[in-house]
Formats: structure tokens, C-alpha cells, sequence
């Protein structure tokens, strides 16, 4: 197997952990050279007021959870309140995939209903349209808002082998999973039952699925 050059394209730092832990953990223990590239670290609650332990704790928290996983880390660090679907952001984002010059982009789903979501998967779409990359769009992170328009996969990942690392690397997570003033339990849960569920589609245990944007063979 040809050793790949793999991004996994975060709008913020616990995104990739949720949605595609398990398939990052699998690239990595074959070879695969994966980045998790994190755009901004969220310092604010759901309400919208900055979460002091979250400013603390959060950009520490990817770091581990990285380690966990076995990926290269590169943090952006942007402003929430500038980031968007926008030539300035679409100019730093192609100079970064010019950067590291990857075989596979995973990233946001186009119809992911968080605006840094949409963003960034438009963005991609733009960065992505004339070049050899290939680009597959992970699930949305729960529960995830809803909308008019339905996840359809074509591209599932075995992750049985690594649901424990997916796991671990969630719930290095504290400001989120551990945080008094979330209630997530439920939240983590559906996490790890929706890697079930995509799991018995194809005959597994675990799974994770994605969104076919493009896929190229050289």
C-alpha cells in the first residue's frame, strides 16, 4: 500500500476527533502520514459567553488527544468573528494545502448546519476544484442542527480495531465531556452508537462514513 499523505481539516479542535477518530487511528497504524489541521479553538459555551476553563484547557486538550490518535498537529488558531466563506480565507487555506501538498482532504459536510462548518466545507470546495486532490466530507457533529437535506455515504471505514482509540481521544476532551455546565453524556453516547449503527451497515462492529466529493487515482 502506497504510504499516504492525509489531512483531516477541522473548524474547531474536537471536530475530526468526533467524527473520524477512529478512521485517523487507522491511517496512522498503517503508515499513513495524517495532519489534523484545526482552524479555530473555541473558547465560548453554547450561550455564546467565554468559557474561562475552555480557554485554559481546550488547545492542550487537541494536543492530547492528537498524541492519542498518533496525528501531526497544526493549529490556525483564526478568529471566530472574521472566519468565513471569503477570498482572504480561501487564499489561507490554498496556501496551506499548497503546503503540505496531501493526497486526501477530510473535511466539513457542504450541508453541516454550524456556519464555521458550511464555511470551511465551501472553502475546501473552492481550494480543491482544479487540483489532484481527492476530498471526502465527514458526518456532522451531533447532534448537529437539522436541515432539509440527508446524509448519504458512499465511503465507510472499518474502525473496529479502534473505537477504544476514538474514545480515548474524545474524552481527552474535559472542558466539553467533563465541563459541570454541559450535559453531555447523552451527547458522547450517540457518538460512539452512531459509529455502531455505521458499523452494522457494512457488517462491523464500529464504523465511520463520508461523503464522496472527489476522488482521484493517479
Amino acid at each position: 500500500m502506497k504510504k499516504k499523505n492525509i489531512l483531516a481539516i477541522a473548524p474547531h479542535a474536537d471536530d475530526v476527533e468526533i467524527a473520524m477518530g477512529g478512521t485517523i487511528a487507522r491511517y496512522v497504524d498503517e503508515g499513513h502520514d495524517v495532519t489534523i489541521v484545526t482552524a479555530i479553538i473555541p473558547q465560548e459555551d453554547s450561550k455564546g459567553k467565554v468559557d474561562k476553563f475552555m480557554t485554559d484547557n481546550r488547545l492542550n486538550e487537541q494536543k492530547n488527544a492528537a498524541a492519542v490518535l498518533g496525528a501531526n498537529l497544526d493549529v490556525m488558531n483564526l478568529d471566530p468573528y472574521e472566519f468565513g466563506y471569503n477570498r482572504k480565507f480561501i487564499k489561507i487555506f490554498d496556501e496551506k494545502i499548497n503546503f503540505y501538498k496531501p493526497d486526501i482532504i477530510f473535511s466539513c459536510w457542504e450541508h453541516d448546519t454550524h456556519q464555521d462548518h458550511k464555511n470551511l466545507a465551501q472553502i475546501l470546495f473552492s481550494v480543491t476544484r482544479k487540483n489532484n486532490i481527492s476530498f471526502n466530507m465527514y458526518e456532522v457533529m451531533l447532534p448537529g442542527g437539522i436541515n432539509t437535506y440527508a446524509f448519504n455515504p458512499q465511503y465507510f471505514v472499518n474502525i473496529s480495531k479502534y473505537i477504544e482509540k476514538k474514545i480515548e481521544a474524545i474524552k481527552c476532551y474535559k472542558s466539553v465531556f467533563e465541563n459541570k455546565k454541559n450535559n453531555y453524556s447523552k451527547y458522547f453516547e450517540s457518538i460512539v452508537g452512531r459509529a455502531k449503527f455505521r458499523g452494522e451497515v457494512i457488517g462491523v462492529d464500529y464504523a465511520e462514513a463520508f461523503v464522496v466529493a472527489k476522488k482521484i487515482e493517479i
